[in-house]
Order: C-alpha cells, then structure tokens, then sequence
C-alpha cells in the first residue's frame, strides 16, 4: 500500500511541475469562457498564446483534443465543470456539473485539473460536494485539482473582502484542492494573509480587460510580489495585441527575469 501511495504522490508532483516552474511560480492562462458564453478567442489564438511558452494554460476539452501540440511544451489544466450557459437567461445560482472525471482527465493529457467553487453562495453546498468528489477521484490517479474559489458566487452574496477571500481559499484547500485560483484583495498586499490561511499555492484571476497592457504586466508583478505564486488571466492575454508577446512579458514578471529573456 505504501507504494501504491507514493506512486501516486509521484504522479501529482510530475504533474504539477508540468504547469509551475522550479520557482513556484506559474504564468497560467485561461482560454475557457466560451465554454459558458459560446463565444471568446479565436481559435488560433491557443497556437499564439502557446508560442510565448506559459506554463500552463486552462483550457476546455476541445481545445485539449484539437490543439494536442499546442501543450508540448507547456502544462494542460482541464476546465471540468460546464453544463450551464449564458443563453439561459433564467438561469439563477449554481447550475453546474461535473462534466468529465479524473480519468477522462488523463485520458486527454491533462496535468491538472480546475472547476468553480462558491463558498458562502445560497446552495455552497453543491459546488463544496463537487469539488470533494472530483478530489476523491483525483487522489486515486494522482491528479492536481486547482479550485477556483469565489467567496458568494459571481453575483457577490457575500463581500469580496480579504476575510471572505481567505476563507473561501481555506476551505477549498481543506476539502482537497492542491491550489486555488481566486481574486486579490483590493488591497494588492493583502495577499499574504491569504496565503497563510490556506497554505496552498494561490494563483490570481485577472478579472475584466484592463486598460492597458502595462498595467496588466504590472497587476502580475504585484499579486507575485504580495505572495501569490502566479497568474491566471484569460482576456487580458488573448485579447492582448500580440498574445504571444504578452505571454513573454507576464513570464518575466512572474518569474523575475530580465528582459530579454
């Protein structure tokens, strides 16, 4: 049984060293809206985003099963909760569902794995049972889940303050996420008190497109340089001018290189 374990445990650090660096740090992006909207980027845009070498990109199942070599050099995270879309217009609370398993999931090349988590959200109780069940799967094959926690709900039932942050971070953390993916505090420097409470590594969504790519790249340095061990933007990459260029500039605030490399 121990080997078995370590095995296991083997297979989750492989994994997850697909998709952050040697550092602890991670430049992942999201190219996984149209999941829910029907619409997003392009698709050639996963090629250009490939191009400047993320570590990661999140991604749905097609973009997995069509773009196969766009993740050679770079670590493939599975969008696995879907079922509802913005052309419900009745559509109220927590409407998803896991949509694959954790061996679909390494069917299809995944290292890791992501899905929504709404602590706090009328109904928390369907998302927190999601996400204990797709860890319970996971653990058995040895696969990074990445929760992305979002303390109310989108619609913001409760405040989206550095307590309700920290907690919502905690408790995916405590049911088994490996990471989490979840928005800064207003206050940048905050971040380190939610890092300390849940002990796991904390990546940050970028949220609506901001006004200018300077500013994207210096969001990136700041939520690194508070204590998050990375990014996870989706349109303020693909919708940049020159994704591939904008993949490159967040890596080297990210990881603090030097320009020009």
């Amino acid at each position: 049984m121990e080997s078995v374990a370590s095995a296991v445990g083997a297979g989750k650090t492989r994994r997850t060293s697909r998709f952050v660096g040697r550092d602890g740090r991670a430049v992942l992006v999201a190219i996984d809206m149209q999941l829910a909207t029907g619409f997003g980027p392009a698709p050639d845009a996963v090629e250009a985003v490939a191009e400047g070498q993320p570590d990661g990109m999140l991604v749905t199942w097609q973009i997995a099963r069509r773009y196969p070599g766009a993740f050679a050099e770079c670590g493939l995270i599975l969008r696995m909760d879907g079922a509802a879309t913005h052309l419900d217009r009745n559509a109220a609370g927590d409407g998803l569902s896991l949509m694959y398993g954790a061996e679909q999931a390494a069917m299809i090349g995944a290292d890791g794995v992501m899905l929504m988590v709404y602590p706090g959200m009328r109904g928390e109780t369907r998302s927190l049972r999601r996400l204990a069940a797709l860890v319970g799967e996971c653990e058995r094959i040895g696969m990074p889940v990445v929760a992305e926690s979002i303390p109310g709900g989108w619609s913001q039932e409760v405040p989206w303050d550095t307590e309700n942050i920290a907690r919502s971070a905690r408790i995916c953390v405590e049911i088994g996420a490996d990471a989490v993916k979840t928005m800064a505090p207003t206050q940048v420097e905050e971040i380190g008190d939610v890092v300390e409470g849940c002990e796991a590594p904390l990546f940050v969504l970028g949220g609506p497109k901001r006004d200018s790519e300077d500013e994207v790249v210096g969001y990136a340095a700041g939520v690194v340089a508070a204590g998050a061990s990375g990014i996870c933007f989706g349109r303020n990459v693909w919708g940049a001018s020159d994704p591939k260029a904008m993949v490159r500039r967040l890596g080297r605030a990210v990881h603090g290189l030097e320009e020009g490399t």
